[in-house]
């Protein structure tokens, strides 16, 4: 029995590590963080594949929501477009795109990752 108890012990704390090392990605919902092109059209711009890593969707969708409003803000100001770089507690990277008129962006704050799609309109 005595020779069971280290590797019980050993197996508990294996089964207690591991959930907590993997963070689970999930995908969150982002159509309120959209808009038409045109008044009554189709939700095409804003947010799109929202995702959160070690982060609840809420967490995730307040990010983008702080993102979204810097970024927003400094398309009606004066001068050249930059990209937030901090919004809503998170640190903000540019990723390389995957289609037109779209920035890809990841987030950082502590071990909670925020990634999304933000399309803009042409014109």
């Amino acid at each position: 029995m005595r020779r069971f108890l280290p590797v019980l012990a050993a197996l508990a704390l294996l089964t207690v590590a591991a959930p907590a090392a993997e963070a689970k990605t999930r995908s969150c919902a982002s159509s309120d963080l959209r808009y038409p092109f045109e008044p009554g059209g189709k939700k095409t711009f804003g947010v799109f594949k929202l995702k959160a890593t070690g982060a609840t969707c809420l967490a995730a969708h307040h990010a983008a929501h702080a993102w979204m409003a810097e970024f927003e803000a400094s398309l009606r100001g004066e001068g050249p477009l930059e990209l937030p770089r901090t919004a809503g507690g998170f640190k903000w990277r540019e990723l390389q795109p995957n289609a037109a008129q779209t920035y890809r962006l990841r987030g950082t704050k502590g071990a909670k990752r925020v990634t999304f799609d933000y399309v803009v309109p042409n014109g």
